[in-house]
Formats: structure tokens, sequence, C-alpha cells
């Protein structure tokens, strides 16, 4: 079945555009800790309004890239630690990559892949990329353990 877009009068999605988006589900919450995509994965964490806030998104930050979501400020952050940290000490992940909004409840997940990082022991390349709240990208930075 094809959906048409009565805006844009096309079906579907353009046959020479390949989708960013690798796998699913994207959701941290949906996701257990064994996960075999993730596998050797540079991995991108994104908070929820990420994606909606910037136009570039999946450009910047999907190719070539695992994705997980979520939000730090509405779901259990110590849920989340727990998951990450046996994420981390389970699969080998080559890179992890936090796009988060500038406003400080997102924060958190910073915070979240940090203090998971600490505990599963490893030694992950980490990055923390923050959007500004009308969609610019503000910064990227190291972040240290």
């Amino acid at each position: 079945m094809s959906i048409e877009c009565p805006s844009c009068s096309t079906t579907g999605q353009d046959a020479n555009t390949e989708a960013p988006l690798s796998h699913w589900p994207i959701q941290i919450n949906l996701m257990g800790t064994a996960i075999p995509f993730l596998q050797d994965a540079d991995l991108v964490v994104a908070a929820d309004c990420t994606a909606f806030a910037t136009r570039e998104f999946h450009e910047r930050y999907l190719k070539g890239r695992k994705l997980l979501i979520g939000c730090p400020k509405l779901d259990n952050a110590m849920a989340y630690v727990d998951k990450f940290t046996e994420i981390f000490k389970n699969i080998p992940i080559r890179s992890l990559t936090c796009v988060r909004m500038q406003v400080p409840c997102c924060g958190g997940m910073t915070a979240i892949l940090r203090e998971a990082l600490r505990r599963s022991g490893k030694r992950i390349p980490f990055k923390e990329v923050i959007i500004g709240i009308k969609g610019e990208f503000l910064s990227e930075s190291d972040v240290e353990i």
C-alpha cells in the first residue's frame, strides 16, 4: 500500500532516497540490553526533541550511526543508567554521541551516559552535541568520564 502526500504529489518515500535510520525500535524504553545492531556501532543517543528541533538531524547525526532516543526528564533516569551500564559492559561500542537540547533538563542525558560509562568501566570516545531551542547547532565537545 502506498500513501499519497497531498501537498507534494508524491507517493511514499522517493525510491532514490535512502533512509538513514537502519533499525527499529529506537526508543530506549523499548530496548533490552542485548542489542545485536549495536555491535561495533557508532551510537547516537538523542533526547526526543532534538530530531524535531533541527532540520539536518538525519544528515548530520544518523548517517552510518545507530540511534536510540529518550527523554531524561520524563523517563526513568535510573533505569536508563542501569540499561546503558549493561549495554556498555556487554556490547562493544565504537563511539558514543549524545545529542541534546540546550535546556537544563536535557543535560540529564549526558549525565546518564557519563554515569553508565563510569559504572561499566569501559572507555568509549564520548561527545556531546548541544542544539539550541530554535534548532541551531550550539556546540560539540568531548565528554570526560
